[in-house]
Parts: C-alpha cells; sequence; structure tokens
C-alpha cells in the first residue's frame, strides 16, 4: 500500500533513472529545500533547461517565458495512478522505442503498446 506521501506524489525515491527526453542521457537528481526532500532531475547537458519532478512531470526551467510557452514536453500519465511518468529507456537500435515509467508504482509502458492499443481499437 503506498503512503500518504507517495499517492499524492511526493515519493522521495532516488532510485529513479530519469532520461532527458531531448538528450537520452540521465538526469541528476538535485534536492529543493521548498518541496521537503523531493528530487528535482536536471539534464547534465552544457545549456538544457529540461527539468523532471514526480509532481510536475517534465518541466523547463528557463528565464525565457516564450521558449516554455513553444516547447512541447511530454506529459505520459500512469494508467494505475495518473502520475505523471519519466522516460525511462531508449533503444538507439530502434530510434523509435520509448519505455515511460511511473516513479511511484512502477508501472511501465511503451510506445509499442499504445501503438498495438490504437490499431485494435479501430
Amino acid at each position: 500500500m503506498a503512503s500518504e506521501k507517495e499517492a499524492l506524489g511526493t515519493s522521495t525515491r532516488e532510485d529513479l533513472h530519469v532520461l532527458c527526453y531531448e538528450h537520452h542521457t540521465e538526469m541528476l537528481p538535485k534536492f529543493r529545500s521548498e518541496s521537503a526532500g523531493t528530487p528535482l532531475y536536471a539534464c547534465r547537458e552544457p545549456g538544457c533547461v529540461i527539468h523532471y519532478d514526480n509532481s510536475q512531470g517534465y518541466f523547463l526551467e528557463t528565464q525565457y517565458p516564450a521558449i516554455i510557452e513553444s516547447e512541447i514536453k511530454p506529459a505520459i500519465r500512469c494508467p494505475r495512478d495518473g502520475h505523471l511518468m519519466y522516460l525511462a529507456e531508449v533503444n538507439p537500435e530502434r530510434k523509435s522505442f520509448r519505455m515511460w515509467k511511473c516513479p511511484e508504482c512502477n508501472t511501465v509502458q511503451t510506445n509499442a503498446e499504445w501503438s498495438n492499443k490504437a490499431s485494435s481499437s479501430g
């Protein structure tokens, strides 16, 4: 059973391996005092403003609001609990492959599963 903190999307798990959706490199966890220990993940590529946390999902941290408005950010929700999932794996041999993982319940979803659901529902 998930704790109340986990149910609210404020899990303090540190074992997540969050990938930047732009660079496909592992993001580095940082801690913010105002978020009570919830990790904030930041892309380590120079100049990249992509961040991730359990409550907001992916977001851009920049001083240029126009960049934020024009950027399309993934907002994949867990089919089990509705939390925003993170990019956990890509496959260089299959460039379109994406595996998303829920930070709370560890549910895994791939874009191949979405394609299969879409083609079977038609």
